[in-house]
């Protein structure tokens, strides 16, 4: 059996696979005064060696970490340090992604439950995302029994549902209904498998959120060139922002698509994109390869870094991951910002704004609403049937003349 390593060795074996992956001197000279701080906090703790659990406990005591709860930079930049140690104790290896990954943290008393729950639930085939959603809200949930002194599951009544329930006025109105799906099935979980005696998911309301009652957020044409044209394309970084925001403002891909794309989906003898599973929906879908964008991505890829990742679009310094998606979404700002595009309070101003502006750009050209919706791959045309909210010519196309009205009818008596 192989000897656990000390939390000493561990940091070093960490530092060396940071410069292995070439990060940049000051990068790593940034971890170091965390990585002191957790060792003296090991050395007065009498802890010799890692665990996630013990990783967690300094989160929580000395970072101030609390899951659920939005964390400020110096917390998350802790956390990450934390992950990458997890990560390499576990595995032997580093990666870009998982140091920013959520650690999700269910108090011991119901992490087994819990983790047995989403099992199930991702072997009838929900996805990564939905799983992923799924310990978010149970993570909440566990925290506030916890608060609340529930032992167990078996603990539960029907105060702590509606104490929960209340607790989350704080979040959106998807956040809440997303929540209140995923309770009730997990409380009926747990009464079919006899973990409580009562099933207490008649207690969570039934709530619905359409969709189709929001304003999509969109750019106007002349809104969605001048955010293009601010793009300066004489260095790779442009080149390659420059090809993504064109991937979105004239194709309509999701931004998962988009940095999750890699080269031998680009089809250059058919002139075709082809994804063969979205995201998103899990659905095909090809598109025409513009020689707009085409060339964008071709004048990209002359001066792409050398490097055998097998995304498209990668980070231009080291280690030459993928993009993550966040990154798509801080350069959409970016050039929205330098292009002096108002956005009101409330507005999208992501890269899924430059999506809908598609949408709304194609039904004002009069693209009929089924190849919009072919186009964006919805389940339907009445999913796509939201941009007409923001057809301006046609919603004054369906605008009633007033009534003609004389004068005597304008006199009011008193």
């Amino acid at each position: 059996m192989e000897t656990k390593k000390t939390i000493a060795e561990l940091i070093n074996g960490v530092r060396d696979a940071l410069h292995e992956s070439q990060y940049t001197a000051l990068t790593i000279a940034g971890y170091e005064p965390r990585w002191r701080t957790f060792a003296r906090y090991a050395e007065e703790k009498n802890v010799t060696t890692f665990t996630t659990e013990f990783g967690l406990s300094f989160l929580k005591e000395r970072n101030g970490y609390i899951p659920g709860i939005p964390l400020k930079k110096t917390q998350r930049a802790y956390v990450r340090t934390i992950s990458m140690l997890d990560e390499y104790d576990k595995y032997g290896i580093i990666s870009s992604r998982r140091l920013t990954r959520k650690i999700f943290d269910f108090p011991e008393k119901f992490s087994g439950i819990i983790h047995q729950y989403t099992s199930e639930r991702k072997a009838e085939g929900l996805s990564k995302s939905r799983i992923k959603s799924y310990n978010l809200y149970m993570e909440r949930f566990t925290t506030y029994l916890h608060n609340e002194g529930v032992c167990g599951f078996s603990e539960l009544s029907g105060n702590h549902i509606d104490g929960f329930i209340a607790s989350l006025s704080i979040y959106s109105a998807s956040t809440v209904v997303n929540t209140l799906c995923c309770m009730n099935c997990f409380l009926k979980y747990l009464h079919k498998n006899s973990i409580t005696a009562k099933d207490f998911s008649f207690l969570v309301p039934s709530v619905r959120y359409n969709k189709e009652n929001t304003i999509p957020s969109a750019f106007t044409r002349d809104e969605v060139e001048k955010v293009l044209s601010c793009v300066d394309r004489a260095n790779p970084e442009g080149k390659r922002n420059y090809a993504m925001l064109l991937l979105a403002a004239r194709l309509g891909l999701r931004t998962s698509d988009i940095c999750g794309m890699t080269l031998d989906r680009l089809k250059w003898d058919e002139n075709l994109i082809e994804i063969n599973k979205q995201v998103k929906t899990g659905k095909p879908v090809q598109l025409p390869l513009l020689s707009e964008v085409g060339d964008a991505i071709i004048e990209y890829l002359r001066c792409r870094p050398q490097t055998n990742s097998k995304e498209v679009f990668i980070r231009l310094v080291p280690p030459f991951n993928r993009l993550e998606n966040r990154s798509l979404y801080i350069i959409t700002n970016k050039y929205l910002r330098r292009a002096q595009i108002r956005i009101p309070s409330g507005k999208r101003h992501g890269p899924h704004a430059l999506r809908h502006s598609l949408g709304s750009i194609m039904l004002e050209s009069h693209v009929p609403l089924p190849i919009i919706s072919e186009i964006f791959t919805h389940s339907s045309s009445e999913t796509t049937k939201i941009y007409l909210k923001i057809d301006i010519g046609q919603l004054r196309e369906c605008a009633l003349d007033a009534p003609a009205c004389d004068k005597e009818s304008q006199e009011v008596s008193v």
